[in-house]
């Protein structure tokens, strides 16, 4: 289990998520934004296909550094 803040996944707030893969991780930031941070939500979904690329190769480095939830490192 990981913990990443909203805004090391390219939103706005220090809220918390914490999922055991990546993809369960995309999943919760993406509830959290569309019910938090509208705005960002519409920014996010009108991403060209270079801005997204860019957006998932920094949430997987991001992720990759990410603590476990808990202090411990992996």
């Amino acid at each position: 289990m990981k913990t990443m803040t909203c805004r090391q996944m390219g939103g706005t707030c220090d809220a918390k998520l914490e999922a055991s893969t990546s993809a369960e991780m995309a999943k919760k930031m993406t509830a959290h934004v569309m019910a938090e941070h509208p705005d960002v939500a519409a920014k996010m979904k009108n991403m060209s296909s270079e801005e997204h690329e860019k957006w998932e190769s920094e949430f997987h480095r991001n992720w990759n550094r990410a603590p476990e939830a808990g202090g411990r490192k992996g």
